[in-house]
């Protein structure tokens, strides 16, 4: 066996050819010219197999002084876990398949036949980077409230702020946290962090400030897959700096995406909180699609500062869950899933009650069994139901008496479609929530997730404009069979989602500008 050796050399090689470019696979390079390294043999075939490894680490609950120290350890051994899936290419002979996997002890992984290379992650590094063959450039632009001469803490004062990525630019949430790092008024900065870029903007503006004496925890999770290294490095410089961190529970993940701000204006203090679906990483910023609010709406972020003082608690003291009401955030292991059950049984209500009634939600992945079950009861009640999910979907649409009113497409285009939207009808006084929480057994049950109200009028128009063009897509977009394959729209209208919310963030942008 052999190691294509892509951690030292580019998996790709492009080569010139007068106009025409040749890019070929590290791999085929190797296969061949086999017969130099086995000179003296005959090279009969080759076959691409990839293991993949039990990533999890397996940690006991330890002091906040002792964590890292285990984590290194358990990070150490991630090379040697348990196979859990054996994938190989699509002719490779029965008696090498078995040969293998009695010599690599794989009994107990997946065997998957897969295609012929692997790894294919790589192809993000594409060397084609000719005009002709990139993407039309879509600039990141400012959102329409970035007005230079004022601070973002008197925008936000004015009015809350969505930031659309990766269309709207990352820079207004960068400023967020550099201008409460110097403002003099910023008394307090909570966050929490999950996967951080490697040259983190965020962080070194949560470092500047625990250097200029402000008080800054971080609730940083340790235990975010292939990010643990990055995270303790952070983690480190934090501390060095002198703020607060706190590292979550074996138990959970703290997978939330928000931040708050205080600030004293004389005798008040203000409050000022980020709200997200998606990491805080100006990196993935550039091609996931995620929004982000921006407020200062007291009676959430009194909610959010509650969350913050509850994951600073250390091993969570018994109780202290019972002390803590959320009545407009949605918090996983709190009160998330019985209040979207709760939203989802209106809907079927104002359905029996012969009242319109929809549901419109947009997820990364759908697994959790007792959410699927419900909106299986809302559609035999009549609810109309649209559902977008880019991955993992568990429920079956079309299927009569179960499921012929639920609707499911997945678009997979440009972009990395990763925000969360719920959108409940209320007979005309729709109830939107966004936030960082799928519908599937981890979120629910091994994660605190937040997700968070829409309730300032324009953002409010703002969300149902870009649902309702992701919905009508016509390009990109595929539709879930009851046969769980994935199947050409069939009406062809032109509309390719991202590009046509390009073209509105766009136009609203050039209208403010010239107002």
């Amino acid at each position: 066996m052999l190691n294509i050796p892509s951690d030292t050399l580019p998996r790709l090689y492009s080569i010139p050819d007068g106009k025409l470019k040749h890019v070929l696979f590290l791999d085929d390079i190797i296969h061949y010219n086999l017969q130099q390294l086995f000179a003296d043999e005959i090279v009969k075939g080759a076959y691409a197999i990839k293991v993949t490894r039990d990533a999890e680490l397996h940690l006991e609950d330890e002091i906040d002084e002792h964590i890292i120290t285990a984590m290194e350890k358990e990070l150490a051994k991630r090379d040697l876990g348990i196979a859990t899936r054996f994938l190989f290419q699509p002719d490779l002979p029965l008696r090498h398949l078995y040969k293998m996997v009695h010599a690599l002890n794989l009994q107990h992984a997946a065997m998957v036949m897969g295609g012929y290379y692997h790894n294919l992650k790589d192809l993000n590094n594409f060397p084609l980077t000719e005009p002709q063959y990139a993407y039309p450039e879509w600039p990141g632009m400012k959102t329409s409230r970035q007005i230079e001469g004022r601070s973002i803490f008197d925008r936000i004062l004015e009015k809350d702020i969505l930031i659309n990525l990766p269309y709207q630019s990352f820079d207004a949430i960068i400023e967020f946290f550099e201008s409460a790092a110097v403002d003099p008024q910023v008394t307090e900065i909570y966050c929490t962090l999950y996967r951080v870029a490697k040259d983190s903007r965020v962080v070194s503006a949560l470092i500047t400030a625990a250097q200029q004496k402000k008080k800054v925890q971080v609730m940083l999770e340790l235990k975010a897959r292939f990010d643990e290294e990055n995270n303790i490095k952070w983690a480190t410089k934090l501390k060095a700096a002198g703020a607060e961190v706190i590292y979550s529970s074996v138990k959970y993940k703290v997978h939330a995406k928000v931040a708050l701000v205080k600030r004293s204006d004389g005798a008040a203090l203000q409050y000022f909180g980020l709200l997200s679906t998606g990491n805080l990483n100006e990196n993935t910023a550039k091609f996931y699609t995620d929004h982000a609010l921006l407020t200062a709406e007291t009676g959430i972020l009194k909610e959010l500062e509650s969350l913050f003082k509850f994951m600073s608690v250390p091993k969570k003291e018994p109780g202290i869950k019972d002390q803590i009401t959320f009545n407009s955030l949605l918090v996983a292991q709190f009160n998330l899933q019985d209040q979207f059950l709760s939203l989802i049984e209106r809907e079927i209500q104002h359905a029996k009650s012969g009242l319109p009634a929809a549901i419109t939600i947009k997820l990364n992945n759908l697994e959790e069994k007792r959410l699927i079950s419900k909106l299986y009861e809302a559609s035999n009640a009549g609810v109309e139901i649209n559902l977008i999910v880019r991955s993992i979907c568990c429920l079956i649409p079309g299927i009569p008496g179960q499921s012929e009113n639920i609707r499911v497409i997945r678009i997979v285009d440009r972009y990395l479609e990763h925000g969360r939207i719920l959108i409940f009808h209320n007979n005309g006084n729709k109830s939107i929530y966004m936030g960082s929480a799928d519908w599937m057994n981890r979120n629910i049950y091994s994660r605190i997730e937040v997700c968070f109200p829409i309730q300032d009028r324009e953002v409010r128009d703002m969300i149902l404009q870009l649902i309702d063009i992701q919905l009508n897509d016509s390009e990109q977009a595929m539709q879930l069979a009851a046969a769980l394959q994935n199947i050409p729209l069939s009406t062809r209208n032109g509309i390719r989602a991202q590009q046509e919310i390009y073209t509105t963030l766009k136009a609203a942008h050039l209208k403010h500008e010239q107002s």
